[in-house]
């Protein structure tokens, strides 16, 4: 019984489908790392007890963190995509995913702004 799909054919779409998955993973770390330095900011910035420059440095860390692995998730798909297109797969995600991060690091910026200010 055959499906149409040869082995390549399916190995090539399961390596595909693992670049997705990962770039998901960093991209979730990524908005982990900005809502916890949105998190510290709104906490600990502004309270007596704790070093202002304390936790405005661990806020920024942490937004800077989250936007670097945002870079990161998309670098390493569009490697993965660079890889498999000289094999001959075509890159029908990478517009959307490079929106999205695009999306990602302005929000990352906005919040870097409100922890700033």
């Amino acid at each position: 019984m055959s499906t149409g799909y040869d082995r390549r054919t399916l190995s090539t779409e399961r390596t595909l489908m693992a670049a997705e998955r990962t770039y998901a993973a960093w991209v979730r770390t990524g908005l982990a790392g900005v809502g916890g330095g949105l998190a510290v900011a709104r906490t600990l910035i502004g309270q007596e007890d704790v070093s202002q420059l304390i936790a405005t440095t661990a806020s920024v860390l942490l937004v800077v963190w989250g936007a670097a692995l945002f870079v990161h998730a998309i670098r390493s798909y569009r490697r993965t995509c660079a890889a498999l297109s000289q094999r001959g797969v075509s890159e029908h995600a990478l517009p959307v995913l490079l929106g999205l991060t695009g999306v990602l690091l302005v929000i990352a910026f906005l919040v870097l702004v409100i922890v700033l200010s």
